[in-house]
């Protein structure tokens, strides 16, 4: 049960991992290792008031012995301190900072010993955490790594001591020594960025090597289509070859690493030729399947482009389909997937710890419609995030009149819609007696909160204990999610009589369906494989949780002042028949915590 408990939770399927933990522990109850890896499984989700319960429920803290047990507790204190508000921070960053310190005074090793030395200084104590700094760089002193990653932590842990101590020249070169030990590991150089910009604001310090030290950006790349060169109306192809030795420029120039867009003929090709030769991941984001989107962006444009396309392709780190569609039914899927392409280049760039940029092979004209490069440039600007424009004029362009064959259908339009399944896990667990409290008490205090949902719901439905809602854009989804997530944890289910094994769990899509009346009620509503997706996302989340699909998260991503963050939870089958999808744990944020702070941090260096 254990390896595939783990099987599960490495593959980012959390909340099947969730429930054989619990079924294991039904058979053995006082088993440590399945309590910790649950609660780990909700740490890991974002449910952090859920984590929180089971982590009592299940005494972990009493765990004295096991310093992975301990070390959870003193995580899940961290993860609430970095997302609160200013007036919450201090005192559960102190609560966080005396558990790591109890681990560290047990075991003396230097990563509870530097969580907590920075702790202190989130909790405004300053000679507990320059005491601490100092006990940590013995600790360092003493160790012996065995491996890269091992060698790599010492030294970081060392660099984030030394600019504890107020020392930027010791914590450069410590941080440096590090990244040399294992320079293929940015997620690792991330974690310490991040930990390191929050001290540098705390201490008001100036270290501007900081932002040099950062993993490379992460690129949302686009362009006008224009024809092969063997055509009259193609680039010649020395002034091909001139675009891309600029836009290899510019990747050299703005540290560019993984590259995010499409696969059309031209600039989108141009671009991530640049990006394989260099050895960069490329991300390919299509509205439609390989094969319709080649007969629809590249094929028209002459043969060249599609043994090209076909080459980059083949060499793609990922290519994400967003749509099975037969066709590019509308502009809506290009504006769909550009949407997608930005938001995950912005998104991966928030996991590294540094600031996305985009690059446009195009003119400077404004937007003839409300999709395409010019629209995906006005986006990208508006969220305040840097641009590279490598120009290119004097083509004729391919404005591709005919790249999207509209509905004919009058009684259906196709339009994109943010969509919520809501769901109370555990409501057959009911007793019949208590059908109609359950009822009056839960599911008419959540029919009362989408009442008062502002902007309204275009689409609600509900069936038991279940809720379909519908909107315009994700952040209005994202504020009904938390709106229903705060009135559910709100409830006292044990004043209730209700089982406290009671949850709400509520699953986000966001894509293009069709809105037509549906021929039973007689009322406008959705239909569509985006509404399936959404519906199947709900089944896989974790109680406690509100998990999303990667086109919600990265959508949301671009949404101007959103407070809210989306965090990567892996690949998850959510049917049989549908093919793995990543998904994303939503959670809002306060604005002045220390999370969002750090990435106010990292956007205004854009």
């Amino acid at each position: 049960m254990r390896r595939i408990i783990l099987e599960r939770f490495n593959q980012g399927d959390l909340a099947r991992a969730y429930d054989l933990c619990l079924a294991a522990l039904v058979q053995q109850p006082d088993d440590g290792w399945f309590k910790h890896r649950a609660v780990l499984c909700l740490v890991r989700s974002g449910a952090l008031e859920r984590a929180e319960l089971d982590f009592r429920r299940f005494r972990l803290s009493e765990a004295s012995h096991d310093e992975d047990s301990l070390a959870l507790g003193a995580r899940l204190r961290k993860s609430m301190a970095l997302e609160a508000g200013a007036g919450q921070v201090r005192e559960l960053a102190r609560v966080a900072a005396a558990q790591y310190h109890r681990i560290f005074s047990q075991t003396g090793g230097h990563y509870p010993g530097i969580n907590a030395a920075t702790l202190y200084l989130l909790a405004g104590d300053l000679q507990r955490s320059d005491d601490l700094a100092r006990e940590v760089l013995a600790s360092c002193r003493n160790a012996t790594p065995t491996d890269a990653e091992e060698a790599y932590y010492r030294l970081a842990s060392q660099a984030e001591a030394h600019l504890l101590l107020g020392d930027p020249g010791a914590a450069h070169m410590a941080l440096r020594s590090a990244i040399a030990c294992d320079r293929g590991n940015s997620m690792a150089h991330a974690t310490t960025i991040r930990q390191l910009r929050m001290v540098v604001r705390l201490l008001q310090l100036s270290v501007p090597w900081l932002h040099a030290l950062e993993p490379p950006r992460p690129c949302h790349f686009a362009g006008h289509l224009f024809h092969a060169g063997a055509s009259a109306d193609g680039i010649a192809p020395a002034r091909e070859a001139g675009l891309a030795l600029a836009v290899a420029e510019a990747f050299e120039r703005e540290n560019i690493g993984p590259c995010y867009g499409a696969i059309a003929a031209g600039a989108d090709i141009l671009v991530a030729e640049v990006a394989i030769e260099r050895g960069n991941e490329l991300h390919l984001v299509l509205p439609v399947p390989v094969n319709v989107f080649i007969d629809a962006s590249v094929r028209p444009l002459g043969g060249e482009w599609v043994k090209r396309c076909e080459a980059c392709l083949a060499s793609a780190a990922a290519i994400h389909e967003v749509t099975t569609d037969r066709k590019l039914l509308s502009g809506q899927h290009i504006r769909f997937a550009s949407e997608v392409a930005m938001g995950l280049a912005r998104i991966r760039a928030r996991a590294l710890a540094t600031s996305p940029i985009q690059l446009l092979v195009a003119d400077d004209a404004p937007p003839a419609d409300p999709f395409g490069t010019a629209h995906d440039r006005n986006v990208w600007k508006e969220a305040g995030l840097g641009q590279i424009l490598v120009p290119v004029t004097g083509l004729k362009r391919y404005r591709g009149d005919d790249l999207a064959s509209a509905i004919t259908d009058p009684d259906f339009k196709q339009v994109l819609r943010a969509m919520l399944f809501v769901d109370v896990c555990g409501s057959s667990t009911v007793a019949d007696d208590l059908v109609p409290v359950f009822v009056t008490s839960i599911m008419s205090v959540l029919a009362q909160v989408c009442e008062g949902l502002e902007p309204a719901p275009l689409h609600a439905n509900s069936w038991g204990d279940g809720l379909f809602l519908a909107f315009h854009g994700v952040d209005e989804a994202a504020q009904a999610a938390e709106a229903l997530r705060r009135a559910f944890s709100a409830i006292d289910l044990d004043a209730l009589g209700l089982p406290e094994s009671l949850a709400l769990r509520i699953g986000g899509h966001y894509g293009p369906v069709h809105e037509g009346e549906d021929p039973l009620r007689k009322a406008p509503t959705l239909f569509g494989g985006q509404v399936a997706i959404a519906s199947r996302i709900e089944r896989a989340t974790l109680p406690g949780s509100i998990f999303v699909s990667a086109s919600f998260a990265a959508a949301l991503a671009m949404a101007p002042g959103s407070a809210f963050r989306c965090e990567y939870v892996g690949q998850t089958a959510i049917d049989a028949l549908m093919p793995e999808i990543g998904m994303y744990s939503l959670r809002a944020v306060a604005a002045d915590c220390p999370a969002a702070l750090d990435e106010a941090v990292s956007v205004g260096r854009a």
